[in-house]
C-alpha cells in the first residue's frame, strides 16, 4: 500500500497493549487517534453529554464540565450493562470527531476498545486486534489508572464481549513478550500492510 492512504484501526481491551501498537504505527508518520482522548474531550465541547450522564446514571458524577472519571468508572467496570449505557451516550459524539481528523489526515491509525461497537471499523482499511494475558493487562492498568487489582479484574470482566470480537479484525497482535518482541511483530505486520 505505498503511496496509497491507509486507515488502520486497533482494538482490545484495556490494557491489552493499544497504544504501543499505535505508537509504532505514529513512528511510520500515521496520524494516532485514540479514541480514549477523544472521549476525555467530548464532555467540555458537548455539555449535554455531562446532562445525559446524570440523567442516566444520577448526581454525583458530574462537576462543572469534569466528570469524576474514577468514581465511574467504578460503576460501570462492574456492570456491563452501566457501560453499555455510557458508552452509548459517548458513541456519536466520539464517531463525529474521529470523522473530523479522518478527513484532515491521509495515513491514520485510530485506537479504541470500542471501534467495532462504534461503527467505526468500517471506516479503517484494515483492523488488529491486541491481547494479551489476563494477569499482565491487569497489572498494565494498576499501573496506568492507579486502581487496585480487584477493579482492574473488574474492568476487563466488563470488557470480556471484546473478546467475542476478534474475528471482525484482519490481525491479531500478542502483547505478552517485551518490547523488542513485539517490534518484531509490528515489523511484520507493516511488511504484510506494505507500510
Amino acid at each position: 500500500m505505498k503511496g496509497d492512504v491507509l486507515k488502520v484501526g486497533i482494538f482490545g481491551k484495556s490494557g491489552s497493549g493499544k497504544t504501543t501498537v499505535a505508537n509504532f504505527f505514529e513512528q511510520k508518520g500515521f496520524y494516532h487517534i485514540n479514541l480514549d482522548e477523544i472521549g476525555k474531550l467530548v464532555p467540555c465541547k458537548y455539555p449535554e453529554v455531562l446532562a445525559e450522564i446524570t440523567r442516566v446514571f444520577g448526581d454525583g458524577y458530574v462537576t462543572g464540565c469534569e466528570i469524576d472519571r474514577k468514581k465511574l468508572g467504578t460503576l460501570v467496570f462492574s456492570d456491563r450493562s452501566e457501560l453499555d449505557k455510557l458508552n452509548s451516550i459517548f458513541f456519536g459524539f466520539i464517531v463525529k470527531e474521529t470523522l473530523d481528523l479522518l478527513e484532515e489526515h491521509e495515513n491514520c491509525v485510530v485506537e479504541g476498545a470500542v471501534l467495532i461497537e462504534s461503527g467505526l471499523n468500517e471506516l479503517m482499511d484494515r483492523v488488529v486486534y491486541t491481547r494479551t494475558s489476563h494477569d499482565l493487562s491487569v497489572q498494565r492498568i494498576m499501573k496506568r489508572e492507579g486502581i487496585s487489582e480487584k477493579q482492574a479484574a473488574s474492568r476487563l470482566s466488563a470488557q470480556s464481549k471484546y473478546d467475542e470480537m476478534e474475528d471482525k479484525s484482519d490481525f491479531v497482535i500478542e502483547t505478552n513478550d517485551s518490547v523488542e518482541e513485539l517490534q518484531a511483530k509490528i515489523e511484520d505486520l507493516f511488511r504484510d500492510l506494505n507500510i
